[in-house]
Order: structure tokens, then C-alpha cells, then sequence
């Protein structure tokens, strides 16, 4: 090699191309180099970690205790970061970008700046009153927690622009190979992740990375071919993360996947478009279930817009790839640097590659580097890429599935040849247990005898029961196998894996109007204002002001969002399913009698008529 693996990082493509094996992995990976497609109005794209690092500074201290700085802006480098980690490595470490924020003044006069700016989507008229509820929560969550503090993002970018080289795109590629599959790793890593004081999102803070891995299926003496990607992409993980490589949904442009970034997430999707942040915890789910169940129970007439799980927050994720594009064929293209695990910066360093806010939900807090989590343990996306994608279980071609079901088969026939044999044994012993018994019972002295050998004759009859009936649930998985390997084996649908739908926001779906943006930008403060009406109302008064104020807030919903018809038709038919109950439960009451008379009446008519279709049937 030209250079020591120490200098791996920074050497130049053609210095990496002389190492024989390195070659093979950076020609794969320029090969399939990603698109990235940003949003218009992005402020932080791909930049060289090498030049990030020499504008922070270093930083060590214990958890809730003084912080110490062991590196100025400007001394820093890789090799120093490396060397800070290995020395420091059971101590938290964390880099600073931003020294000083901007000053309020300097935080107006970069606002005014011209450049391109988004057009945003009124991101509180995505979700309803509860979920605009939980919005005011989190915000207001901020002022408890550590969070990136204001002008942050501001002189980020202002430092991003002036120092770094911003129009240089790097990404950090890594090739593994594992399960048959060769797993190609595009690294990307962002100065800011600015998406709260942008773009109006979640959370804010210094450094990002993010991540694309593409799985190639080796062949025998063929080259290998692209059959998965994935994106990182927010809380997503799993089936859910990947797409195969014929999905419709996965744009591609020659043998390059498209990826469309966040405004300030720098999250990844596949399409185009805005998304609407939603949490699912899977305490909620048979809630949620229940809840959308009685929806279309009570107004089996509305219409409902789309059925992704969960519970939709008012951020939105902007995603729609009209803004800069890096890649092949575009206007800018990617530098490659090589990474592995024994990169230096990579393996030694386990610190935060931003400010360490301390927040407690770990939103605000700059990420580690590619290999490691927060805590220092390794990542799974790193150790463990075909596991972070879910496909540990899948094989990579068809072939792989025709020989592990072959190999089943020859399993099941070893299997079901034991079986005949002990299903044969069994029976031979069972017959003569039956046989003592039947001799004992003919004697009175041996009666006791008897009934103990019968006993053990159920217990064994029992047993070989259940073990035929396993020999005929094999024999029939086995008949199925050689089914499918009769003939070509018929792929599945290309979202057959995917539970969790990461599908953008349709804007007709609301049909928007500035009504409904006013409405949605007043329902949260009159929603806790109405806490006050009813802590002021009398005790007696509460239920009528609660269901007075529910009904209100619900029907200026309906109304701005243009659903005053199904919100009316809901109501009359909830009420009268309450009158009707109470007009039950009272005649049960006062006169129970004739009640049950009508019950069971209602009952016999029913048997009735089931019993005279059966007839006609016969």
C-alpha cells in the first residue's frame, strides 16, 4: 500500500485503487453511488469530517460535572481525535462546533440574507387537536431540557459557508461482506442537523450522520447485483427501513438509488414528498385499533385519509428533492473516502461529534460517529448490517431459497423415516399393554394391576396420537415444499416485509384553507384556556362543560376541514344509540318483565328464521 491504514481517511482515490482489495470495494462502490436529492432551502449538505474537526473544539468531563477542554478550534485533527480517544476512552467526549452563537442582532442580520428559502406546509393543520396538544408539550418540554441553545444553527451555517469547503461532497464508504449478501455503505455526514429552528421540526443539533446500504447478492462466478436498499431514516428500523430493488416506490436512475433528504433531518425517503411525524408505541397500538374501528362504526360514510398507523404530530419532515442534487449525472458529484473498522478516527473515537446538551430524551444531543451509539456501545447499522435491515432472514437469491428448502426436505424425510420407525414400536408395546391388561382384568386378585395397566395404556395411546399427528403435520410441510420446488419459485410482492408504511402526506387529503390554518393555529391556547373555564365552573357543572367544549372543539374541526355533514350525521347517530340504550335500560328498570318477554321474543324470531332458511336450503 502507498500509505499506512493509519492514514486511510484522507489518502486519495488514487492511492486507495493501489491496494488491490480496496480497489475492488471503491470501484463497487462508485458503481452504485447514490442521488441525494435536498429540499430547496437546505443549509448543511455532505461536507469532510476532516475540516469539521478543525473547527472544534474538544471537550471531556464526568456525567453532571465539570466540563474540561482539551482542544482549541484549529488544533484539532483526525489523528489527534484518535489519539484524545484512546486516552480519554472511559470519560465522555464531545466536540464543539459553535463556540458562541450569534448575537440576537448578528441572528437578524443572517435572516435577511438572500438565499432559497422553503415554502413551508401549515404544519398544524397535518393532525388534529390532540396531536397539535402534544406539539405544545414538546415544545414546552424544551424549557426542562438541554437543548441546542438559539443562534446555534445560525452561525453553524455562517461557519459551514466561510470555512469548510462547502461545495467539496464527501461521503465515507464501507463495504462489508456477510450472509452472501455484499453490503455497500454510504456515510454521510452533515455540520448541523437544523431541523427544529428551520424548518420547524422535532429537535436541533450540532453534527449528523446519516447512513444508505445497498445488498448486492453474490453469485458464483457472476457478478454481483443490487437486490436491497435502505435508508436511515428517523425511527424507523427493520423491514420497515428497506426496499427492494424492483419497488416501484424506489427511484433509480441507471443502477443508482434516489434518495430524497429532509430539510434539516437529512432523514432518507423514496419518495418525494412531506412527511407527517408519527409515534406508534406499542402500548398505544390496540387503542389506536379500537379507536379507528369506532370511527368507521359510528360514520362508516367519511372518508379517511390513509391508514398509517400510529398517532400524527405536527412536524413535518420535508422531503422533496427540489432543491441541490449530488451524485452522477449531476450538477455535483461525490468524493469517496474509504472507511473499516480499522479506521483510527473511526475505531478509537466513541465520543459525541457535537455539543452534548445533556437532554434527557437524547433528541438535542449531537450523535457519535458511524461505528458507535451515544453510550459507546457499537452500532447495529455497523456491526450487524443485514440485521439492521431485517434481512438476516432472507437469502439473497432464489437459488439460496430452492437449496434451503431442499435441504428441509431431506431433513423431513430423515425425519419422518425415524418417526415410522418409533410410530411402529410404539404401537407394538401399546397392543401388548393391552394385551396384560385384558389377561389381569380376567383374574380378581389382579384387578388392581389391571387398572393400572390400563391407565398406562390411555397415556401411551395418547402419546402415539399426538406423535402421528405430528408425522402427518410433517408429511404435509414436506408435500408442500416439493410443491414449490416443483417449479419456479414466484417472488413476493415487493412490500410483502413492510409493516409500517413511510408514506408522505397528501395535501389534497385536507384541502386546506385559511380558515383551517387559523383554526389550527388557535385550537392548542384555547384548548388550555377551556381548562380554566372548567376548573371556574361549579363541581356540578363540569360534565356539561367538558362534553359542551368537546363537542365545540370538535365541530369547529369539522367545520375546517370541510366535514360539517359527516361530523353532524356522527353526532345524530351517537345519539341516538345513547337514547336508545337509555330508553333500554329505563323500560329494564320499570318494566323488567316485558323487557325480557321482548328480548327473548326478538330471539325466537331470530331462531325462527334461521330455522326456515335452513329448510329451504334442504
Amino acid at each position: 500500500m502507498t500509505e499506512r491504514a493509519s492514514r486511510r481517511s484522507t489518502s486519495t482515490v488514487d492511492a486507495l485503487t493501489s491496494d488491490g482489495l480496496m480497489g475492488a470495494d471503491l470501484t463497487l462502490l462508485r458503481q452504485y453511488e447514490p442521488v441525494v436529492r435536498y429540499t430547496r432551502g437546505e443549509l448543511f449538505l455532505p461536507t469532510d469530517v476532516s475540516a469539521y474537526v478543525a473547527q472544534c473544539s474538544l471537550w471531556t468531563g464526568v456525567h453532571g460535572g465539570q466540563q474540561t477542554q482539551l482542544g482549541r478550534p484549529g488544533e484539532l485533527t483526525l489523528e489527534r481525535l484518535s489519539t484524545e480517544g484512546v486516552a480519554y476512552r472511559d470519560r465522555p467526549l464531545f466536540l464543539r462546533f459553535v463556540q458562541n452563537p450569534l448575537s440576537r442582532k448578528e441572528y437578524l442580520r443572517w435572516r435577511r440574507m438572500p438565499r432559497e428559502r422553503l415554502r413551508a406546509t401549515g404544519r398544524f393543520t397535518t393532525t388534529g387537536v390532540f396531536g397539535r396538544l402534544i406539539d405544545a408539550a414538546l415544545r414546552a418540554s424544551l424549557l426542562l431540557r438541554g437543548k441546542v441553545p438559539a443562534g446555534v444553527a445560525a452561525a453553524a451555517e455562517t461557519t459551514y459557508r466561510e470555512q469548510l469547503d462547502a461545495g467539496h461532497f464527501t461521503y465515507y464508504g464501507r463495504v462489508v461482506r456477510d450472509g452472501g449478501y455484499v453490503c455497500l455503505q454510504y456515510w454521510f455526514f452533515y455540520a448541523m442537523n437544523d431541523w427544529r429552528s428551520t424548518f420547524g421540526g422535532i429537535n436541533d443539533h450540532e453534527a449528523d450522520w446519516e447512513m444508505v446500504t445497498i445488498y448486492l447478492a453474490e453469485r458464483d462466478e457472476e457478478p454481483a447485483r443490487p437486490v436491497w436498499v435502505a435508508f436511515s431514516s428517523h425511527d424507523y428500523h427493520g423491514d420497515d427501513l428497506r426496499r427492494r430493488w424492483d419497488d416501484p416506490d424506489l427511484q433509480r436512475e441507471g443502477d443508482r438509488p434516489v434518495v430524497f433528504a429532509g430539510a434539516g433531518s437529512h432523514s432518507g425517503a423514496f419518495i418525494a414528498g412531506d412527511y407527517v411525524v408519527t409515534v406508534d408505541p406499542p402500548q398505544l397500538q390496540p387503542v389506536m385499533r379500537f379507536v379507528r374501528k369506532l370511527q368507521r362504526l359510528v360514520a362508516p360514510w367519511r372518508h379517511y385519509t390513509g391508514s398509517t398507523p400510529g398517532l400524527g404530530i405536527p412536524f413535518v419532515d420535508y422531503a422533496r428533492g427540489d432543491g441541490v442534487a449530488i451524485g452522477p449525472g449531476c450538477e455535483h458529484e461525490w468524493t469517496p473516502s474509504l472507511i473499516d473498522d480499522e479506521t483510527p478516527w473511526i475505531r478509537d473515537y466513541r465520543g459525541l461529534w457535537g455539543l452534548d446538551t445533556r437532554d434527557r430524551f437524547g433528541g438535542e444531543r449531537a450523535p457519535s460517529g458511524p461505528r458507535y451509539e451515544r453510550d459507546g456501545s457499537v452500532r447495529v447499522s455497523w456491526s450487524n448490517p443485514l440485521g439492521w435491515a431485517g434481512l438476516l432472514k432472507i437469502p439473497p437469491t432464489d437459488r439460496d431459497l430452492a437449496q434451503a428448502l431442499e435441504e428441509r426436505v431431506a431433513a423431513l424425510d430423515n425425519e419422518l423415516s425415524g418417526l415410522a420407525a418409533t410410530i411402529e414400536a410404539d404401537r407394538k408395546e401399546l397392543r401388548g399393554l393391552r394385551a396384560q391388561a385384558r389377561s389381569l382384568s380376567a383374574h380378581d386378585y389382579a384387578r388392581a394391576l389391571a387398572e393400572s395397566r390400563l391407565a398406562e395404556v390411555a397415556q401411551r395411546e395418547a402419546a402415539l396420537n399426538r406423535t402421528m399427528a405430528a408425522r402427518t403435520q410433517l408429511a404435509e410441510e414436506r408435500r408442500a415444499h416439493l410443491a414449490t420446488l416443483s417449479q419456479p419459485i414466484p417472488s413476493e410482492p415487493p412490500q410483502a416485509h413492510i409493516r409500517r408504511p413511510h408514506n408522505p402526506h397528501l395535501q389534497e387529503q385536507e384541502r386546506r384553507t385559511r380558515f383551517l390554518r387559523l383554526w389550527a393555529a388557535l385550537s392548542t391556547p384555547l384548548v388550555l384556556g377551556s381548562i380554566i373555564v372548567v376548573l371556574l365552573a361549579s363541581p356540578l357543572a363540569w360534565v356539561t362543560t367538558i362534553i359542551v367544549l368537546t363537542f365545540a372543539f370538535a365541530g369547529v374541526e369539522a367545520i375546517a376541514r370541510r366535514r360539517l355533514l359527516s361530523f353532524a350525521a356522527s353526532v345524530l347517530l351517537a345519539a341516538a344509540a345513547i337514547a336508545l340504550i337509555v330508553v333500554l335500560i329505563l323500560l329494564f328498570l320499570k318494566h323488567w318483565r316485558t323487557a325480557i318477554s321482548v328480548l327473548v321474543g326478538a330471539a325466537a324470531l331470530a331462531l325462527l328464521f334461521g330455522n326456515l332458511e335452513e329448510l329451504r336450503r334442504d
